[in-house]
């Protein structure tokens, strides 16, 4: 099963477990023995790159969580998501309004997304992206999607209890209280108002006065965009995307109370993926380290604590076969997620202090991270973990200032 390692790691004749993708191009197809013009050619390209390769020693010794069919449905809903934003893309760069037959032309490609993703739910939420920053709010977009509607699927019965709630009625039909639509319409969206400002995303400077106003208020530019036709609750959702659960956040200020269950998911998913968008923020986080400031650190008060347990289920901070570093000085490889506690996954302790494979008989494990007090996570790849071991993390001390973009989309 895979190990996961550098471009700089690899060496001719292993075989790839999985495919190297490059946005949904691939790049290298699964199964495919490596040589050594080709890892010439991703040293020069994408010297950044992790990839999978196949290890025929651990797959004898301990069965690793298969996420093939994962990154599966990850890549199809991407691919999709793609042709539909493209459209819509074209649309506003020639300055055109969006009609409504464009909405309800979009709004029937979502609904067969959505019944995709329902059809085919999936252990661990997988983002694909692409080194092109250009196309990075419809890349972003599509992720925002895939992550709300995964959460908005898995937490079903609480939509429709906060629907209810919000509605004052006693009890919604359940076509009405279980109708993802908006909560998909909303995510595509969310960030349209950001278009008409997008040079912001590659600008070296300080932002200006101007602009810092312009973001702030491009979730209310982003409701004037859309056509009349466009239901209440989308309107609201991108409204009010970036409120907080405390009653902070922008551009409203709006109280948890009045906030949509729809608003909280997608505020969840906008801001991960936007801390962990390395193309683009120039402050970009691990998936490790956002997630773990917006579950256990100060940024916690921000998001709606049941929407926030299920996304953490979600997410895995630590991908299968990674290596890392462990307390006792030797190095474990991810075997499987724990969806409880993301940060303590299954391992197997299979390298050594000096990196090197360990013989069969010296390997230990799979050890489960969560039932063992006297093995922590030291360090992923050039990242510290020692946050993980604190009660707290003091997240103000990253924080990005009020000149920077960063600070608007995350926390």
């Amino acid at each position: 099963m895979p190990i996961m390692m550098s471009v700089h790691e690899l060496q001719p004749g292993m075989r790839l477990y999985r495919s190297l993708y490059h946005g949904d191009m691939v790049l290298l197809p699964a199964g495919k023995v490596i040589e050594q013009e080709q890892i010439d050619a991703l040293r020069r390209r994408h010297a950044e790159a992790q990839l999978c390769v196949c290890d025929p020693i651990l797959d004898e010794l301990v069965e690793f969580q298969d996420q093939t069919r994962d990154q599966e449905i990850a890549l199809r809903v991407h691919r999709r998501l793609t042709e539909v934003l493209s459209g819509v893309r074209e649309k506003f760069q020639a300055r055109a309004a969006l009609r409504g037959s464009d909405l309800a032309s979009l709004q029937d490609s979502l609904a067969e997304v959505i019944r995709y993703i329902q059809e085919n739910p999936v252990t661990a939420a997988l983002l694909l992206s692409s080194s092109d920053w250009h196309g990075h709010l419809q890349e972003h977009s599509a992720n925002v999607f895939y992550l709300s509607l995964l959460m908005g699927n898995a937490i079903r019965q609480y939509v429709r209890q906060e629907r209810e709630r919000q509605s004052a009625a006693d009890r919604l039909q359940s076509c009405f209280a279980l109708n993802l639509a908006p909560l998909a319409t909303g995510a595509i969206f969310h960030d349209i108002g950001m278009l008409p400002i997008e040079s912001v995303y590659g600008k070296e400077d300080p932002l200006t006065s101007e602009e810092r106003e312009r973001i702030r208020n491009h979730p209310l530019a982003g409701e004037a965009m859309l056509p009349k036709e466009t239901d209440a609750v989308t309107r609201m959702v991108i409204r009010t995307h970036h409120e907080n659960w405390q009653g902070t956040g922008y551009p409203q200020g709006v109280p948890a109370t009045r906030l949509h269950i729809f608003s909280r998911i997608i505020r969840i998913a906008d801001a991960y993926d936007a801390a962990t968008s390395p193309r683009v923020y120039k402050r970009a986080k691990t998936p490790a380290r956002a997630l773990w400031e917006m579950v256990r650190g100060p940024y916690a008060c921000l998001y709606d604590p049941i929407v926030l347990k299920v996304f953490a289920g979600l997410i895995q901070p630590f991908p299968i076969g990674a290596r890392i570093l462990l307390s006792c000085g030797q190095y474990g490889v991810v075997v499987a997620h724990n969806r409880e506690e993301p940060f303590r996954p299954r391992i197997i302790i299979a390298f050594g202090a000096d990196g090197r494979r360990l013989p069969p008989e010296a390997m230990v494990g799979p050890i489960d991270l969560a039932r063992s007090n006297h093995i922590r996570m030291v360090r992923f790849g050039t990242e510290d973990l020692s946050y993980l071991n604190r009660p707290t993390v003091r997240a103000e001390d990253d924080m990005a200032g009020p000149e920077e973009l960063f600070s608007y989309v995350y926390p």
